[in-house]
């Protein structure tokens, strides 16, 4: 088995194409060029604290923990689940299309790993 699977989460995700990650290295970038306008003088910038710490939450919606790892959140209801039958994901639950804790995305994406299995899967990231 592919190495990368630590990097699907057990609802579907590919964790570097989640939402929560692009955002947080958007953030980061913004941020990186504010502080670059401000060495440059641009004043406008100086001083919003509101507008700091908003992109600082942006930046930690970044999973510190991906959860396959062992300190992971345990309170991920999906994961509780899947670790519970055993299942690698819920690609492999035979319940899977009528569960009621997978939004239509994480359901889009367990279709597309039960056709097309999980290394064809992970390959498509690469």
């Amino acid at each position: 088995m592919d190495s990368k699977i630590n990097l699907i989460a057990y609802c579907g995700l590919y964790c570097p194409k989640c939402y929560k990650m692009k955002i947080s290295e958007a953030a980061k970038e913004l941020a990186f060029e504010l502080e670059s306008a401000q060495k440059k003088g641009a004043k406008y910038l100086q001083g919003d604290s509101l507008l700091k710490e908003k992109i600082d939450k942006l930046i930690g919606l970044k999973c510190q923990v991906f959860c396959r790892a062992d300190q992971a959140d345990l309170s991920c209801a999906i994961k509780n689940c899947c670790c519970g039958k055993g299942l690698l994901g819920c690609w492999e639950c035979e319940g899977m299309e009528s569960c009621g804790k997978l939004n239509a995305y994480f359901l889009e994406n367990n279709k597309k790993i039960k056709k097309l299995g999980l290394n064809k899967f992970i390959k498509q990231y690469k």
